[in-house]
């Protein structure tokens, strides 16, 4: 026997895997498949220290045994492939467990022009990269004599499409692509008097659709954030009020999006269980999943299961509204989902936010600073291991600014801040009015907490 070795396109190839289900005996399935690629650079005193290009496309299929599901994928796109494919979910939905979930039907998506793709990110060239990355590299280390070098330098770009169809008609598709460029100046002075030097890096990055970044405002953003942190002191030890900088507010958050999931709280392992209808927060407290904000990198018209995406308010006005359900979890429940599930071609189905938003307040960031006598701010955090989403505990080390009457005194650093994240939600005094300018799925404003607990 001849094998064909011919590939086949995405779309045929989902038609065809569609119609081996059925051939199977699958009369319940869907179909995801995809194709990304990746360009990009980094540098080292002026020379490329590494290069990457990337291209990966693949096609995954859950299809149902009955109740029973069975997951397959494979990233050749020839006949035999996608037949065995198929035949390997059908042999794995025999030792899976019976999954209660209903598949979508067609509805007509959002007319909402998402401005997920600009085709002249795809001229951008190595070379244009190269270039770019240069331009960054020489303002940084010409904009003051304390910057020692640039070490982390680079730029890359990214685009792909996905698609997902079932047994019931759902037949959708969209294409993104962006390109984004960062840099971390480290700058050095002789303060230290352990061994003569003290370091500090600053990091600024940028992304979009479209390669239009200032290399000048980026290079000396990053210098003035290395600079600002040389004089770094710990802290005494003690309860302070924490302005958290809208750069590291969307980290902190983030870490505890997954109480929000009903998955995790069917599961047990949430603390928000049993808290529908409940004050979580604060009144100012308000959090949405809106994927259809244009041009937002969690922007689509449709989630990782078929289902029409929607912007869903999560926490309004400190109260809890819902969960995030995929179609597993709102089978559980009996309600409708969220249009928040989460899914690739190779993994089974998870949930997550589309573009995580905390609500802007009305003050600004100067009026946070200014309303107790004295603050602490902070504009880095270091890492996330003593952070736990299931009991909400947060350890973590950061850097910052001591304020006193809304006036900067000295930075602070060598501090760990403690705290629980569902006591903290409480004890919000204050969201100011603006977001960080990052290219970032995440965004929450300047956020100022009430006696958190500070180790020097």
């Amino acid at each position: 026997m001849i094998l064909s070795t011919e590939t086949l396109s995405p779309a045929d190839a989902m038609e065809f895997v569609g119609e081996e289900a059925r051939r199977q005996g699958a009369e319940r399935f869907d179909i995801v498949a995809g194709e990304s690629e990746s360009m990009g650079l980094e540098l080292f005193e002026g020379k490329v220290k590494s290069t990457e290009i990337s291209n990966s496309r693949g096609i995954g299929i859950r299809l149902f045994r009955g109740k029973r599901p069975g997951f397959s994928f494979t990233e050749r796109m020839t006949r035999e492939a996608l037949r065995r494919t198929v035949a390997d979910a059908w042999s794995h939905s025999a030792l899976t467990d019976e999954v209660e979930l209903d598949l979508p039907h067609p509805v007509p998506l959002s007319q909402v022009d998402l401005k997920l793709y600009d085709p002249s990110v795809e001229f951008v060239t190595l070379e244009d990269m190269k270039t770019f990355a240069l331009e960054l590299e020489n303002i940084a280390l010409h904009t003051d004599a304390r910057i020692e070098n640039v070490p982390y330098l680079g730029v890359s770009k990214g685009g792909g499409f996905s698609m997902i169809r079932n047994s019931n008609g759902v037949s959708y598709q969209s294409r993104h692509g962006s390109i984004s460029a960062g840099l971390g100046a480290v700058a050095k002075d002789g303060s230290d008097g352990k061994d003569g030097e003290n370091r500090k890096m600053g990091i600024y990055s940028r992304g979009g659709r479209t390669f239009d970044f200032n290399a000048e405002m980026m290079a000396k953003t990053a210098v003035e954030r290395a600079v600002e942190l040389l004089d770094g002191k710990p802290l005494a030890s003690g309860a302070y009020p924490v302005v958290f900088s809208s750069r590291v507010s969307p980290q902190l958050f983030s870490m505890f999006s997954s109480p929000f999931f009903a998955e995790a709280v069917q599961k047990g392992q949430s603390r928000l269980q049993g808290k529908l209808g409940q004050a979580i927060a604060v009144p100012e407290f308000n959090l949405v999943s809106d994927p259809l904000i244009p041009g937002a990198p969690g922007s689509h018209l449709f989630d990782g299961e078929g289902v029409a995406a929607r912007a869903i308010e999560v926490v309004r006005d400190g109260v809890l509204q819902t969960y995030l359900y995929n179609l597993e979890s709102a089978k559980k429940e009996g309600v409708a989902p969220t249009g928040t599930g989460a899914r690739g071609y190779s993994g089974k189905a998870g949930t997550g936010f589309s573009n995580y938003l905390i609500r802007e307040g009305k003050q600004s960031l100067e009026d946070l600073l200014a309303a107790y006598p004295r603050c602490l701010y902070v504009v880095k955090l270091e890492g996330g291991s003593g952070c736990s989403s299931v009991s909400g505990e947060i350890s973590i080390g950061a850097q910052g600014f001591l304020y006193e009457n809304g006036q900067r005194v000295h930075a602070v650093d060598r501090i760990t801040l403690s705290a629980n994240f569902f006591d903290l939600l409480q004890r919000i005094r204050g969201l100011s009015n603006q977001y960080a300018d990052s290219f970032s799925s995440v965004k929450v404003p300047d956020v100022l907490v009430e006696n958190l607990h500070v180790s020097g």
